[in-house]
């Protein structure tokens, strides 16, 4: 996980600020307006992932025996979601070795940070994280302006309206990715 965290935080840093916030135009104003999109983000830190994945810093996490997969649909397949009702955003594994399942991410915009699909991203990781499906840990990685403690906090309230279990949440990181260019910051985990 400690190497993965690496390659992920390497990988944010290097988001740059146009796939971070992305330039819209909207009706009856004088020229863009700059607004987080969840997806825009996620295929470019993908793309850096993967980028990064084929150097020492994916080395370091496993690869190229572990790779990097988006929104995997893994409905009725082995050991996985009944129906296909949860697709996490990134997950570094083993493709075709469910016990080779390393992390699994979940990615939110700050702002806004809605209850409801927090909840739904916090049940994604929870069910991944079961033993039977074998990932070893989870990441919620929120990118965006916003103050830290508030952030910790909704994030925290919305795991326990879950109903995480204890080993869930001490498996689960909560990270947090301000702004274009900066570092992740690690804000622990999902515990109390």
């Amino acid at each position: 996980m400690a190497a993965f965290l690496r390659l992920l935080d390497e990988a944010a840093r290097r988001v740059p600020e146009r796939w971070f916030l992305l330039p819209v135009a909207v009706q009856n104003t004088t020229g863009p307006v700059t607004r987080y999109r969840e997806r825009v983000y996620c295929y470019e830190l993908y793309h850096q992932i993967r980028v990064l994945s084929e150097g020492p810093w994916g080395a370091a996490a496993g690869a190229p025996a572990y790779v990097l997969s988006g929104e995997i649909d893994k409905a009725g397949l082995n050991a996985v979601i009944d129906g296909g009702q949860h697709k996490p955003d990134l997950v570094w594994h083993k493709p075709g070795d469910w016990r080779h399942n390393a992390v699994v991410v979940e990615v939110k915009t700050a702002a806004p940070l809605r209850p409801a699909p927090l909840r739904k991203d916090i049940d994604t990781l929870s069910v991944f994280l079961q033993a039977e499906r074998g990932y070893e840990c989870g990441a919620l990685l929120i990118y965006g302006e916003t103050e830290r403690d508030a952030l910790r906090g909704r994030v925290l309230r919305a795991a326990d309206r879950v109903g995480l279990s204890d080993a869930v949440r001490r498996r689960t990181q909560l990270l947090w990715h301000p702004k274009a260019g900066d570092r992740i910051k690690n804000l622990g985990t999902l515990t109390r």
